[in-house]
């Protein structure tokens, strides 16, 4: 409702801003020659100049350049129309765009997602390209007020992190207030977790160690850091970290060989045809052997 209203405000400070005026739709906020600027495409504009003092004057400007460029533009068009170099660069930009796009569609078309035995096989072959940049790990975090009877229980239990324990934790929560973390089976960044443990917890990742127990007190919480599988910085990365990576490249890669193949394919048919012609041999080209 109150772009709207702004949007209203627009229009009827812009429609008194000129003596002279020619009607145009309400949703229409400048018109020259041909071609018009609504409300919907100078959304952003309008946007950035909410608030502003002089938003008005703001918009105003823009429409403003707008006209002028289009005028411009329509003189330019005309003393350049006969201009041969203009036509043939404005052709040949046009044409690197509209290749490029329908390049892009017919690699996207044809081709293939890599086969998982493709991408296994790649990151065997390639073990050493794909390293850590920082640590990663599984384990799990936990953390329980300060003074709360069952300390004992839920650090005999994170020390076991087995799936009797994974679930008396969780029952436990139901009840009790408890913030907890699993992430036993999947990967994590050390930098992703961070946040849920103390800074004078982790003081130094060169110093955690795998199926080690981590714990930590204040005033307030006990926090425990049950680290299950550790693989340092600068180490082997998994293949199911590896696994997106890869086949995004074994996909660029098989786009570019199906699309080079079809174009081949395209070029070998319209030669059949009689539509393409190709002959160094031909009179008019010299072809010299460097």
């Amino acid at each position: 409702m109150q772009r709207f209203a702004f949007f209203i405000i627009v229009l009827l400070l812009l429609g008194c801003s000129s003596k002279k005026q020619t009607k145009l739709s309400d949703n229409v906020l400048a018109k020259a020659f041909d071609k018009t600027i609504t409300e919907k495409d100078i959304a952003n504009i309008v946007e950035l100049s909410r608030g502003a003092s002089d938003s008005i004057a703001i918009i105003e400007n823009y429409l403003k350049n707008w006209a002028i460029n289009e005028i411009l533009y329509a003189e330019a068009d005309d003393y350049y129309k006969n201009d041969e170099q203009i036509n043939k660069q404005v052709e040949a930009y046009r044409q690197t765009l509209v290749l490029n796009k329908y390049k892009q569609v017919l690699a996207e078309d044809k081709s293939k997602n890599p086969s998982e035995k493709e991408i296994l096989d790649f990151y065997n072959n390639n073990k050493s390209v794909f390293t850590l940049s920082e640590p990663i790990l599984k384990g799990a975090f936990l953390s329980i007020a300060n003074g709360s009877p069952n300390i004992k229980k839920l650090k005999e239990a994170m020390r076991k992190l087995d799936q009797k324990s994974i679930d008396e934790i969780e029952q436990f929560s139901l009840k009790h207030p408890l913030n907890y973390s699993f992430f036993i089976d999947n990967w994590v960044k050390l930098s992703d977790i961070n946040y849920l443990t103390p800074k004078q917890m982790i003081t130094n990742s060169s110093n955690l160690a795998p199926n080690t127990m981590y714990e930590y007190r204040d005033s307030i919480f006990v926090y425990m850091f049950k680290v299950i599988e550790l693989k340092p910085k600068n180490t082997e990365m998994p293949f199911e970290l590896a696994y997106d990576e890869i086949k995004y490249l074994l996909k660029e890669k098989n786009s570019k060989a199906t699309l080079e193949q079809y174009l081949n394919e395209m070029l070998e048919a319209q030669k059949k045809k009689g539509n393409v012609i190709i002959n160094l041999k031909n009179k008019h080209t010299q072809v010299t052997k460097q």
